[in-house]
């Protein structure tokens, strides 16, 4: 009984070990991919085109919720993401994707997690940066400012 408690704990200590290792690869594009990709986006907070989503996070449907008006004027939109990354490393990536996507920076704010305010002409978006022990998740809430 022993052993086997020992060696599931080993088997578990060596599989944290070797993701902790790999897991921040997973941000760094592969070669040949399309200029989005080399940026780093595989993903944008749809039906926000100009929102990015760092690669390797998941979109969590059940939690997230979007509004569009019938005649597409106004979009509202609280969208959930989770996935395995360095929570520092993705508020360095916001911080420049939201820029290199036309979004000013308003503010950051350190409160349990990461809160980047952005803005544009119309809209502001705020993205907040939570982490446990095992992932990282992202909530994007995007509206009409």
């Amino acid at each position: 009984m022993y052993n086997r408690i020992y060696n599931l704990f080993f088997v578990l200590t060596a599989s944290f070990a070797l993701f902790a290792i790999t897991g921040c690869s997973l941000m760094t594009p592969a070669p040949g991919d399309s200029a989005d990709s080399e940026a780093g986006y595989t993903d944008v907070a749809h039906p926000f085109t100009d929102v990015p989503v760092p690669s390797g996070f998941n979109a969590d449907r059940s939690k997230s919720f979007i509004y569009e008006s019938g005649s597409g004027a106004i979009k509202v939109g609280r969208l959930y993401y989770s996935g395995w990354h360095n929570p520092q490393e993705v508020v360095n990536y916001y911080h420049n994707a939201m820029i290199n996507k036309g979004w000013k920076m308003v503010n950051a704010m350190e409160h349990d997690g990461m809160i980047l305010n952005y803005q544009k002409k119309t809209r502001v978006c705020t993205i907040i940066i939570t982490d446990t022990f095992l992932k990282t998740y992202l909530e994007i809430q995007v509206g009409p400012k």
